[in-house]
């Protein structure tokens, strides 16, 4: 299936630090996105922005093409999320949904970037791409996840979900290449889950990443019916969870 090359951003954000705390200094975006007001609510981080991600959709559907890009100046901190999971409808045969997603983490900059979840409806097909270029002194939270959903309740499943995952640092080859292609699965390979997740933790190299990933392991091995792991990521960049 060939796909038509991405669109300019149709939400582009620039994010500076000023005064000790982090603001917007670009601030763009167009149909379906909607940006409403940000926040600085973390009393342990007064420097941290926090931005909420709205659409006039509410969903993804079959003919869309989505282009987002997020940049860190130096030493900003942004927590960004969206308004809630987002539905990805069902696609024409031979046509899927198309998104995009690119992030710029410079020196010392710290990113906290968690979308809530996709569910896929019954035919849908989805191709996500995520970049990121992360300094090496930067710090940088990704998270993604998808559940599954049939409004009649007959056990019908997503068409395809082609996710791809590059990490690099700035002006290198890609240090991570993550990618996950599902074409017309079958229930079984589910093995009776109905949610899937990974994070990603980028961190400065001269902090410890293999306790942390000990921690986490121990931690994913506390909560039940969880079936999870916790890996360290090439270059000692930080942790992988999936």
């Amino acid at each position: 299936m060939s796909d038509p090359a991405p669109e300019a951003p149709r939400l582009d954000l620039s994010f500076v630090r000023r005064g000790g705390r982090t603001v917007i200094d670009r601030r763009l975006f167009a149909w379906p996105f909607v940006l409403t007001r940000s926040f600085h609510t973390d009393s342990a981080r007064p420097d941290l922005l926090s931005v909420i991600l709205q659409t006039g959709s509410g969903a993804v559907h079959g003919e869309d093409r989505l282009t987002q890009r997020f940049v860190l100046g130096v030493g900003a901190a942004v927590s960004i999320t969206t308004q809630g999971a987002t539905s990805v409808h069902r696609a024409e045969p031979g046509v899927r949904a198309m998104e995009q997603v690119l992030l710029h983490v410079t020196a010392g900059a710290s990113l906290d970037y968690r979308p809530e979840p996709r569910i896929l409806f019954p035919q849908a097909a989805l191709c996500q791409v995520l970049e990121m270029d992360c300094a090496a002194d930067a710090a940088a939270l990704v998270t993604d996840a998808f559940t599954m959903h049939d409004p009649d309740g007959q056990g019908r499943l997503f068409r395809e979900l082609d996710s791809t995952l590059i990490v690099r640092r700035p002006g290198a080859e890609p240090l991570l290449i993550d990618r996950m292609q599902l074409r017309d699965p079958a229930i079984a390979l589910f093995k009776g889950h109905r949610a899937f997740g990974s994070a990603l933790l980028m961190l400065p190299e001269r902090l410890d990443h293999a306790a942390l990933r000990l921690r986490l392991a121990d931690a994913l091995a506390r909560i039940d019916q969880l079936y999870a792991a916790a890996s360290l990521l090439p270059h000692s960049a930080g942790v992988g969870v999936r």
